[in-house]
């Protein structure tokens, strides 16, 4: 099979539970593409080591219950062999080597979710914004244990995923295990054709911006620059803070994650760690790369706010962890998920290949990120504010009252500061005033109804731009 394959992939390439992709529940974090293993490759096996497992393969043919062809257990033993190196080592077939490539291309069938094993579980890691699995309520952290009426203990990823596949418009119902819930949930979710949007972008607030990437595949680069440029024209050119929302971002690919960060970086910011954004080390050197700023901040001076989650990985955490390095964001939310490795995929024969783990990568300032993840400057958890409480927070004050003396702070250069003038009715100046704050004010405990940790972001950008 032809492996053609040219970008590098950081994330867990989307394990959207696609409708023919078993790889759709790989958790990758690049993708390298190495050259196929041929018979003259210098590392060979003893003859104690292949006379074992040939006796095994006879054993089992002349012993098992059932018959079970050589092609097959073969192809047990190499998957058997690679699963248990780590989660995110894997044999592919021919089939598996189809579907890795449709998950990068973007074309999904599924329900779309990004999972991961644990303890002979699927976790999730996050499901996509938009996706049938977000609408169904799945959660980062959910530990799916049954499939329909099928238990997953122990299975490998893709057997797993091989329940949960099928047709779109069809359901799948899974019973999860979720954090201080006192009993597992059941969950039916619809299979879909899924369509994610990359980029959403809106003002949170006058001269405030959000950008929301879904993951980092395809013109991400580009469509985050148009989105931060149609901000700054919605602010007059004014744009006062800027939140990038990674949350729940599997990742994608390494140059496309690159190309983003680089938007965001001067160059005298990056001299600190040599214009590094983003490198990987391996145990052999062909698995060393490096990527490196240019100069293209296109909102320099702007304050900056990048939200993280347990469902930020990889790619994700390449950006947040190089925006950190250089103190150009304040990163604030929960701890990112801790994906840091490097998969290749070496071909083996004409159909099949071995995804293996063969690099580690770093941030600017060497930090690892594997199994540790990023932790954010500002923790803000998940938080539901209550409408009790908002409606609480309105404001009443002096000039809530009638026959209030105002305020002729706005009067004109003609006002005397030693008259005070007591009015019955408010100008019309103050009456507008009032009730732009007042928009605004609900505006603002809208977003914290919704998103706390969005309204957080935003108040620490307002405070940021109070003291400038």
């Amino acid at each position: 099979m032809k492996l053609h394959w040219k970008k590098i992939s950081a994330g867990i390439a989307f394990a959207l539970l696609t409708q023919s992709a078993t790889c759709s529940a790989f958790s990758l974090s690049f993708l390298n593409h190495a050259k196929p293993v041929t018979a003259s490759s210098p590392q060979t096996l003893s003859a104690d080591q292949l006379k074992r497992l040939t006796e095994s393969i006879v054993a089992i043919q002349e012993n098992y219950i059932t018959k079970v062809d050589e092609k097959t257990l073969i192809d047990n033993a190499i998957s058997g062999m690679v699963t248990r190196l780590d989660p995110h080592s894997a044999f592919l077939d021919k089939q598996e080597l189809d579907d890795l490539e449709t998950t990068v291309s973007g074309e999904f069938v599924g329900i779309g979710v990004e999972l991961t094993t644990d303890r002979g579980m699927l976790r999730i890691i996050s499901p996509i914004e938009g996706t049938p699995a977000a609408k169904a309520g799945l959660k980062p952290g959910d530990l799916i244990v049954k499939v329909d009426d099928k238990l997953i203990q122990d299975m490998t990823v893709n057997e797993a995923i091989n329940h949960i596949k099928g047709k779109p418009g069809t359901p799948v119902v899974l019973t999860l295990i979720r954090k201080d819930e006192p009993k597992p949930l059941i969950i039916t979710v619809n299979r879909e054709v899924v369509k994610v949007k990359a980029v959403q972008s809106k003002m949170l607030s006058p001269g405030y911006g959000y950008v929301r990437l879904a993951f980092f595949q395809g013109p991400v680069e580009q469509q985050t620059r148009d989105a931060i440029e149609t901000l700054k024209k919605e602010s007059g050119g004014n744009l006062k803070g800027f939140i990038l929302d990674l949350r729940n971002n599997p990742g994608g690919l390494l140059d496309v994650s690159a190309d983003v960060v680089d938007l965001f970086l001067t160059k005298d910011e990056t001299k600190r760690y040599k214009d590094l954004i983003v490198y990987t080390k391996g145990r052999i050197s062909n698995s060393d790369t490096h990527f490196y700023a240019h100069d293209k901040n296109i909102i320099p001076g702007v304050p900056m706010v990048v939200l993280i989650n347990s469902g930020s990985a990889s790619a994700s955490e390449i950006v947040a962890g190089a925006l950190q390095d250089y103190k150009r964001a304040i990163i604030v939310g929960t701890r990112s998920f801790g994906k840091g490795s490097v998969q290749t995929v070496i071909p083996i024969g004409a159909n099949n290949a071995l995804k293996l783990t063969t690099a580690l990568y770093y941030t600017p300032s060497g930090r690892e990120i594997q199994a540790r993840g990023i932790e954010p400057d500002v923790i803000v958890p998940e938080f539901s504010v209550d409408e009790k409480q908002m409606t609480s927070l309105l404001d009443i004050d002096e000039a809530n009252y009638d026959r209030h003396i105002e305020n002729h702070t706005d009067a004109g250069a003609n006002s005397s500061t030693d008259t005070i003038v007591n009015t019955h009715t408010e100008t019309e100046r103050t009456k507008q005033r009032h009730n732009k704050r007042n928009d605004q004010q609900k505006s603002e405990l809208k977003i914290a109804k919704e998103d706390y940790q969005m309204y957080q972001a935003l108040m620490m950008l307002k405070g940021a731009h109070a003291l400038r």
